[in-house]
């Protein structure tokens, strides 16, 4: 037997006519623990040993006897009481190797290996052949494996272009753990970020060709990038009453699909006209902060917040939101000059379709 710390060693032998009687035999049977009350052993010299691997010497580290409870036996000589007591501590070695030093035994520490879910990425799943030339898929490429992009989790990509984004909506804790990412992420640094690499997308370098001619990817992409701001300060909205997230709410309520489809209105695709979210909070802000965005020109919700807005005061009353957002009224400097085409909207539809699929079937 070895007592170990992590600094020394001590070998140690116990008497085998006591701690391997048939008395301990059956205690262990009962699954009881009694302790020896006699005095404890004398105690050996303590060394340290270091073992010699290839051309190297690897240190090894060992422990110290860790103290045991004592107790007195009874007359023939076996321990009568009960207690329970930790008789070897764990250590650790800087090498998995065996040792070869005789009489000097030592544990590996244990492997723990920490599972988590990986966060949502945007455009998971085959680019595609859809291409001009080989320029636009490594400038998907290239920006999809920076790791500062990495770090932004834009939710305003992973609306429409993230398979596993599409399955972290059938878990609310899933979700709130990429928005809790997502929200963490510092705007200061994302935002122009995803703001140049718009700028970039569309150049006739990257995907400029593919752009003019109405690629879906290259237009869906183009407007993640752009709203990427108002969507983070939507999506980023927590619910005062429950302290969950707005977005996490809306996505998981299966008893109104239409509650997650204004987000979508920020990434250029219209909200169906039938469509009536609920009325709450949640709502009321979210539409405020896409009604300062909706002024911006260059955004997508130049062209989608108004008719949202008025679609929601119809369900809602009259000045639950603001109607009278002079949408694309003015030019931004940083955003890309190009002029903005608006998504179909049976994306949308289909999204939903999907998304409420998976609630009905109780995957929430």
């Amino acid at each position: 037997m070895v007592m170990a710390t992590p600094t020394c060693g001590q070998v140690m032998e116990l008497d085998a006519e006591i701690y391997e009687s048939s008395f301990y035999q059956e205690l262990a049977a009962r699954g009881e623990i009694h302790i020896d009350r006699r005095e404890p052993p004398p105690r050996q010299d303590v060394y340290l040993e270091r073992r010699q691997v290839g051309g190297t010497v690897v240190p090894t580290t060992v422990a110290e006897p860790t103290p045991t409870s004592t107790t007195s036996s009874s007359p023939s000589s076996e321990p009568t009481t009960t207690s329970s007591a930790e008789l070897v501590s764990a250590i650790s070695t800087e090498t998995k190797a065996p040792l070869s030093t005789p009489g000097v035994s030592t544990l590996t520490a244990p492997t723990v290996t920490v599972v988590t879910t990986p966060l949502p990425t945007p455009f998971d799943t085959s680019l595609g052949s859809n291409f001009s030339s080989s320029s636009c898929p490594q400038f998907f490429s290239d920006f999809l494996n920076n790791s500062t992009f990495q770090s932004c989790v834009p939710v305003s990509l992973l609306l429409q272009n993230s398979n596993s984004f599409f399955r972290a909506q059938r878990s609310f804790t899933l979700l709130t753990q990429t928005l809790n990412a997502a929200c963490n992420a510092p705007l200061a640094i994302c935002s122009p970020l995803l703001s140049n690499l718009g700028s970039q997308l569309i150049d006739d370098a990257n995907c400029g060709e593919e752009y003019k001619q109405q690629n879906p990817l290259v237009s869906q992409a183009y407007a993640g990038f752009l709203a990427y701001e108002p969507v983070y300060r939507a999506t980023c909205l927590q619910d005062k009453s429950t302290g969950d997230y707005c977005f996490s709410e809306a996505v998981t309520n299966s008893s109104n699909a239409a509650d997650f489809y204004p987000y979508y209105t920020a990434v250029g695709l219209s909200m169906p006209e039938t469509a009536r979210p609920s009325c709450s909070q949640c709502l009321k802000e979210t539409m405020e902060i896409f009604a300062g965005y909706a002024q911006d020109a260059a955004q997508p919700l130049a062209k989608t917040y108004l008719p949202c807005a008025t679609q929601v005061d119809k369900s809602c009353g009259s000045a639950f939101v603001s109607t009278d957002v002079k949408a694309g009224s003015v030019a931004s400097p940083n955003a890309a000059t190009a002029g903005w085409k608006e998504v179909p909207r049976v994306s949308l539809i289909i999204m939903t379709t999907l998304v409420m699929a998976s609630v009905t079937s109780g995957l929430y």
